[in-house]
């Protein structure tokens, strides 16, 4: 029986050391990716409790194209229910949106169409 769980044991360490080099790789590849010229602009926008400016609600929510790669905007850190949002850019740019997503019951909420400075008068966080 020891035997047993001798092997049981390495077979999990194993297991955990194998996955290891591949999870940290799958995040440096993360922190490799081009970030958005305009991510900088829009985190100013949000944080983990909502909107810090007044964005006008999209209406019609639109259909965006899954395809596109959505730029996180922010964390929600140590928040519980806290919201993360993300940054919708067209591939010409002239669509650009914030999603809105988490809370309590995990709701999800379409900000835009936005221009490009939309939240250039909002000061920065520290």
């Amino acid at each position: 029986m020891k035997k047993f769980q001798s092997m049981l044991r390495l077979s999990v360490l194993l297991a955990g050391a194998i996955s290891m080099p591949s999870q940290a790789q799958n995040d440096a590849n993360k922190a490799a990716e081009a970030e958005h010229h305009l991510v900088k602009h829009f985190q100013a926008c949000v944080s983990p409790v909502g909107l810090t400016k007044d964005l006008p609600l999209a209406d019609p929510v639109p259909q965006l194209d899954p395809t596109i790669k959505l730029h996180l905007l922010n964390e929600v850190g140590k928040i519980r229910d806290g919201y993360r949002h993300f940054l919708y850019v067209s591939p010409n740019e002239k669509e650009v949106y914030i999603v809105q997503m988490g809370g309590i019951a995990g709701l999800r909420k379409v900000f835009g169409p936005l221009k490009s400075d939309a939240c250039a008068d909002v000061a920065k966080p520290k």
